[in-house]
């Protein structure tokens, strides 16, 4: 990547991170206070993981990229393999009703986070190949669909909705970008209207989701609790803080 562009795209992720860490206080200070004594217990902890993220930055820019490059396939494996793992009890533990971390203690380690990155690696590296042949569908996209919706299925058994869409969307993203067809994506999309809305009904949280956005306070202390918050931060228009 051009250094100049580097630096742009790491000047963003500074500031959206210390956007975000602003927002973690606004809405825990509160709570953190009630619960611990010290509004910014958050906060603190959030920003631990900045600075350990940064050398981490650090230390994976020395990384060449045609480590990556030559490796996409055994950092896919890799990942693959911990979605596996963390599905076996005593293995993977459970937080927040899905089955996608290992950790010990408070801290937890997502491997689904890894094989969104992994992913995108190995189809990048794949659709650089395979310019000649990408618009036939059959011998071009049909590989990547298959891997695509392994890892998808291996995410929904923990299950995490949430993280397989992302997925799904970052690499039809890539394939829309290579110049795959446009009908491609119309059929895509019409039959994954019938798919997202079987994994609603499949699970009555996602539904409660949905009816919660709509009129959240129709369960004001469950499913549209964060809504209602939402709304009452906006209400005041300023960020939160302890008096």
């Amino acid at each position: 990547m051009n250094k100049k562009y580097g630096l742009y795209l790491f000047i963003v992720s500074i500031i959206l991170i210390l956007f975000g860490i602003v927002m973690i206080y606004s809405s825990s200070s509160v709570w953190a206070m009630y619960k611990f004594g010290n509004p910014f217990k958050y906060v603190i902890n959030q920003g631990l993981f900045f600075i350990v993220g940064l050398f981490l930055i650090y230390l994976i820019n020395k990384i060449d990229i045609g480590f990556y490059y030559k490796n996409a396939f055994k950092i896919f494996i890799v990942c693959l393999i911990l979605l596996i793992l963390v599905l076996i009890p005593g293995i993977g533990s459970v937080r927040n009703g899905s089955r996608s971390w290992f950790g010990i203690g408070s801290f937890g380690v997502q491997p689904s986070e890894f094989a969104k990155i992994s992913l995108i690696i190995l189809v990048s590296k794949y659709l650089s190949k395979s310019n000649k042949f990408i618009k036939d569908i059959k011998k071009g996209v049909f590989p990547v669909l298959f891997i695509v919706f392994l890892v998808f299925g291996l995410i929904m058994l923990q299950p995490d909705f949430g993280t397989g869409m992302i997925i799904v969307v970052s690499i039809l993203a890539l394939l829309f970008i290579a110049g795959v067809s446009y009908k491609f994506f119309v059929t895509l999309f019409l039959i994954g209207i019938f798919g997202i809305v079987g994994l609603i009904v499949a699970a009555p949280y996602r539904m409660d989701r949905i009816t919660s956005f709509i009129d959240p306070w129709s369960d004001p202390l469950g499913t549209g609790f964060q809504i209602i918050q939402s709304l009452y931060a906006i209400g005041p228009g300023e960020i939160n803080r302890w008096r």
